[in-house]
């Protein structure tokens, strides 16, 4: 007897609940999906580049996305000679 008092407000409370939350989904599915849109425009327009310096002894790496590379890039920081340069 006592459990009937108890689940019978419940069930009224889903029911409520359910058709509230309802219009609010729909809304927010469709700023979701203009969000992502935005994000995946400005990646395409980067580019990736592996970047390694032709010493043997150096060695050295890295890894840029950019849109261009500018002249300070192609450069090594440690020994100052030419990188080679591979597109991803």
């Amino acid at each position: 007897m006592g459990l009937d008092k108890w689940i019978n407000p419940e069930d009224s409370k889903k029911k409520s609940i359910k058709k509230e939350k309802s219009p609010i989904k729909a809304k927010g599915s469709k700023g979701k999906t203009a969000s992502k849109d935005k994000l995946e425009s400005p990646i395409s327009k980067l580019k990736k580049y592996t970047l390694i310096c032709s010493s043997a002894k150096c060695k050295y790496q890295k890894t840029l996305l950019k849109k261009e590379l500018a002249e300070k890039d192609k450069i090594c920081p440690r020994c100052n000679k030419q990188l080679k340069i591979k597109k991803v």
